[in-house]
């Protein structure tokens, strides 16, 4: 297997990274798309040609032939679903925050050129910076807006809710975004890492979280809920673990999660094949720990990519419990739509694999201005102030860029 210094030496720099600081994950480099399917405001497009079908039949006819065609290649089928997707899969809610055509609210691709390759040389790094532009919104309006949260959890409508903002940074310098992956990665250490290189918009995705993983027909999903800062001080560190390990607000919040993903996996799974392992695992990352849990089952055999998608996606640890209603709220509340910001990014094998992460620890470059967004969940107990300080720790990755 080549490093990927080699590899960029060889055919240039990738347009695609399937990227992971793991040691026991696959990493993949991608050049060229053969194919381009998406779905923007517009309509369904094959490239750049206008599809007028049913977009649920059309996609998987899509997936299904380049799976066919790409049966000697590693990866068939690359790319991601925004959190605006939500829109096409729950039809009957009228949201207000829609996609301008810029941005789609799918994008795959046939990848011509697919290689593996080995982990942690990446070396050529950016001494450029970008800008802050616009910071989340301040700790007085933050406040207002879990007053509201709080309201509607009082009237029992929702029982959590996944809030988000985000950052708005400029890039005066006109960066190369791979080298920016490169230099982030080195500090953020991504377990679920996706790069995407395009015209129009570029995805850095250094994300710590799975939303699903499918083998030979078994399905894993593992939720994260429950944050506290990664100290240097490691008296104080360990006193952070235990801190989370023993919270019952983060363990309730957590188990609302856990108990809505074997709900969305019961869509789609054998009976009782459905477990729960590992619940509350506290798991440490560069800059936070986090408390996970893992989900598993069997597929029914008829279930393919799309319907997957429609019966797990947005994912349940960034909307909030129960999901339709968090959405709702969502809707009402944010300022902006989050693009690929709680969306999914991933790959499909020609024998219908699958590993999707959950696009958070995201910097998403659309046009000319870069985007980073932060959410938290809400619950009663939840203090605005320590929400607000626990989304700028989540904002850390950045620091070597800012």
């Amino acid at each position: 297997m080549k490093s990927l210094k080699s590899l960029i030496d060889q055919f240039g720099e990738p347009d695609i990274l399937i990227d992971s600081c793991n040691a026991t994950y696959k990493r993949y480099a991608i050049w060229g798309f053969s194919e381009i399917l998406q779905l923007k405001d517009s309509g369904l497009y094959l490239d750049d040609i206008l599809i007028n079908q049913n977009i649920e039949d059309f996609f998987q006819s899509t997936v299904d032939r380049w799976k066919k065609e790409l049966t000697g290649q590693p990866i068939a089928c690359a790319g991601f679903l925004s959190y605006e997707f939500k829109n096409h899969l729950l039809k009957h809610i009228d949201f207000k925050k829609k996609l301008d055509d810029g941005f789609p609210y799918f994008w795959f691709c046939k990848p011509k050129k697919v290689e593996e390759y080995n982990a942690d040389d990446f070396d050529k790094v950016s001494t450029k910076k970008l800008n802050l532009v616009n910071d989340i919104i301040d700790i007085k309006k933050y406040q207002s807006k879990i007053e509201s949260i709080k309201n509607y959890l009082y009237n029992g409508d929702v029982y959590q809710i996944n809030f988000t903002d985000k950052k708005i940074l400029s890039d005066f310098h006109k960066n190369n975004t791979f080298d920016l992956y490169s230099k982030i990665r080195q500090s953020a250490k991504p377990k679920e890492g996706f790069f995407l290189k395009t015209e129009n918009f570029d995805i850095l995705s250094l994300s710590p979280e799975s939303f699903v993983k499918v083998k030979n027909g078994l399905i894993e999903t593992y939720p994260i809920k429950g944050t506290r800062p990664n100290s240097e001080d490691q008296k104080l560190n360990t006193k952070l673990k235990l801190e989370l390990q023993n919270s019952i607000k983060d363990k309730a919040e957590h188990l609302m999660i856990v108990d809505l993903l074997r709900n969305d996996l019961g869509k789609i799974c054998e009976l009782k094949s459905i477990k729960v392992e590992n619940l509350y695992q506290v798991k440490t990352f560069k800059t936070v720990h986090h408390m996970v849990s893992k989900v598993k089952g069997k597929l029914k055999n008829n279930i393919n990519e799309f319907k997957l998608f429609q019966a797990l996606f947005p994912g349940g640890s960034i909307t909030g419990a129960p999901k339709e209603s968090a959405i709702k709220i969502i809707d009402e509340l944010e300022n902006e739509p989050r693009k690929i910001y709680t969306g999914s990014a991933g790959y499909i094998t020609s024998n219908g694999n699958m590993m999707f992460n959950i696009c958070i620890r995201t910097l998403l470059r659309d046009k000319d201005r870069f985007e980073y967004g932060i959410g938290g969940g809400i619950v009663w107990d939840s203090d605005s102030n320590e929400e607000w300080n626990e989304a700028q720790q989540k904002s850390k990755i950045l620091e070597p860029l800012l």
